[in-house]
């Protein structure tokens, strides 16, 4: 299914651009781009969330106190 959106002509002339610079359509390059920045919006919320962490100190302790369970957890003891 596919529908019209409204793009700017310099936002068309890119994708253009693109398509023929990859010999990939149009869609399949909006896709990829909606697809990046999923992605970047994802990790800049979860870097946030890190920072807003790091400066509440009882819950960056637990963070810690629970990194330090799992890497002891992780030991490998086959040897």
């Amino acid at each position: 299914m596919s529908t019209t959106i409204r793009v700017s002509e310099e936002t068309r002339s890119r994708f253009a651009e693109l398509a023929r610079a990859t010999g990939r359509p149009m869609t399949e390059l909006l896709d990829e781009a909606a697809d990046a920045l999923e992605r970047r919006v994802f990790f800049d919320r979860f870097a946030a969330r890190y920072a807003e962490l790091r400066h509440d100190a009882d819950a960056w302790g637990e963070i810690e106190a629970e990194r330090a369970e799992e890497s002891s957890s992780l030991s490998d003891h086959s040897a």
